[in-house]
């Protein structure tokens, strides 16, 4: 295993290399948390909204962890 560090100049660089890496699952560590990443785009932005407004309007269905897979 090799490790490399990498200096990103912007967020714009940040979002691309996240991108790449979680793409070929290789392992990382680094100072951009999930909830960070998943906000950094327009539309992941705009789908996590759209899904807490509706939790927050009791727009939700209870779902058995057996019929998941169904």
């Amino acid at each position: 295993m090799t490790t490399i560090v990498l200096k990103v100049k912007d967020k714009q660089q940040l979002i691309a290399l996240m991108d790449v890496v979680q793409r070929f699952k290789i392992p990382f560590s680094g100072n951009m948390d999930e909830t960070e990443y998943l906000l950094s785009t327009d539309g992941n932005r705009e789908s996590l909204e759209k899904s807490l407004k509706q939790t927050n309007e009791g727009k939700t269905r209870a779902i058995k962890t057996s019929d998941l897979w169904k």
